[in-house]
């Protein structure tokens, strides 16, 4: 490898520190031959892509070139073009593979439950390994004008039920929609769909664009909601020591801008800087990011365009766009990022009624959304939370972050401080209690309040981390 790559994967590589999907090689994999003009989209060419909850503008013509969406914990698969019939066939087909295959425990089918839904939907439940029980995989499908739909959502296995309805509701929310149709209505965009719901999830996605007529420029954007992915300093300080791992080769870098930059109410910083590519050409490898403030609403972002790619033969490209161009088109890019404006006024902070019957225990709600059951509450977290890891809540509140305690030093101890720090965290309902506590505090700072529930989120954060 020559070393003037080297400077420039280096350095896109500190970018990706943190989080689980550093795409750089499919992105250049699914990058197709395009109109090479060198000369730069005007600004006034934007076509609006709606990801998430939020909204994004690229130069008109740059289509999606890949994505990873999770919505409620649940796993979107790309839509696959097919009749109905093919639906069915593919369906009969799949629910025979796994019946044809036996659990190594239970000596039974792998299949534990096929079941129908209205519109076109199936939900087929089996064990996620053959050789376990502790884990359920449920797969849901539904058919709409042309297209199959696939949700894929691992539980515990005495999260069964809970797992069925969360994906039968999420089949129910789903609708067709173009790329480029902006709903209207609050809820969840992915490729080729949408699912409506004005109360937010645990919601999650990783996009790259194409963007038109600068075959070697990508456009990537992330939102992560949950602690799982958050970094631990900040990103002008994870950078800072990049000329430390660069050594001899931090000259070849040049930085263009960097500092604190917000982005509507989003406070973040931005890193723009330009490196030679594996042609010894210059690329560009451009990021902002903020950390967010834990919950659904103000979730992790992180935004990047780099310029440079090889194409789909893997030969470097030299970069259509100057310095200027190239930081022109971002700041275009990064202005145009925004939460999707709906006409429903509802938010994760509104009051939801009491369900009757209860949820069943073991419900999970992340930092940020609505409880939905007056209980007691588990976080997740690791180590001693301020007010003990078990808390009280009643259905409609906003469910909060966590105050984790560090040990003191010597010093500390000495002025009577401690180190803390405020993180997300997710929240498993583990206790029914009519009765508000009349001393929440002095009940959660006990030992066994704060040490109850070891095993915290189980298998269904266990899958999700992975991403």
């Amino acid at each position: 490898m020559k070393a003037s790559y080297l400077s420039l994967a280096i350095f896109v590589a500190a970018f990706c520190l943190g989080y689980n999907t550093c795409r750089a090689e499919l992105i250049q994999s699914q990058l197709l031959n395009m109109n090479q003009n060198p000369s730069i989209i005007s600004s006034t060419s934007i076509s609006t892509f709606c990801a998430g909850r939020f909204l994004i503008g690229v130069p008109a013509g740059s289509t999606l070139s890949g994505g990873n969406y999770k919505y409620d914990f649940m796993e979107i698969e790309p839509t696959k073009v097919m009749t109905l019939d093919e639906f069915e066939k593919n369906l009969s087909k799949s629910e025979l593979d796994l019946r044809s295959v036996k659990n190594k425990i239970t000596k039974q089918d792998m299949l534990l439950q096929s079941l129908r839904s209205e519109g076109n939907a199936r939900i087929l439940t089996s064990w996620a390994a053959d050789f376990g029980t502790d884990v359920i995989r449920i797969d849901g499908y539904r058919w709409i004008n042309g297209g199959r739909f696939q949700f894929k959502l691992d539980v515990a296995a005495d999260r069964q039920e809970s797992g069925i309805n969360r994906m039968r509701d999420a089949l129910s929310r789903l609708h067709v929609r173009p790329d480029s149709e902006i709903p209207a209505e609050a809820g969840y965009c992915f490729a080729g769909g949408f699912i409506s719901n004005p109360r937010w999830r645990n919601e999650e996605a990783g996009i790259d664009f194409r963007v038109s007529g600068h075959p070697d420029t990508v456009v990537s954007v992330w939102f992560y909601p949950l602690s799982s992915f958050k970094h631990d300093k900040p990103l002008l300080e994870r950078l800072s020591g990049m000329t430390q791992v660069l050594g001899n080769l931090a000259t070849s870098v040049h930085v263009l801008r960097k500092g604190d930059r917000q982005i509507g109410p989003y406070k973040g910083q931005e890193y723009l800087a330009s490196a030679p590519n594996s042609g010894g050409m210059r690329g560009h490898a451009f990021v902002w990011e903020t950390q967010g403030e834990g919950t659904l609403e103000t979730p992790a972002i992180k935004i990047e365009l780099s310029t440079g790619h090889s194409d789909r033969k893997g030969n470097p490209q030299k970069t259509s766009l100057t310095d200027e161009q190239a930081m022109k088109l971002w700041d275009d890019i990064l202005n145009s990022f925004r939460l999707r404006p709906t006409g429903d006024a509802i938010k994760t902070s509104d009051v939801v009624p009491e369900p009757s019957p209860h949820l069943p225990l073991g419900e999970l709600v992340a930092t940020g959304g609505t409880c939905p059951q007056t209980g007691w509450w588990q976080a997740s977290e690791a180590g001693e939370i301020e007010g003990g890891a078990r808390q009280y809540f009643r259905a409609g509140e906003t469910m909060p972050q966590v105050t984790m305690l560090g040990e003191s030093s010597l010093w500390q101890k000495l002025k009577g401080a401690r180190p803390s720090y405020r993180t997300a965290t997710v929240w498993k309902l583990v206790d029914y209690d009519s009765e508000a506590p009349k001393a929440q505090s002095i009940a959660q700072a006990t030992p066994d309040n704060a040490s109850s529930d070891a095993h915290g989120l189980g298998d269904e954060s266990s899958h999700q981390n992975k991403g």
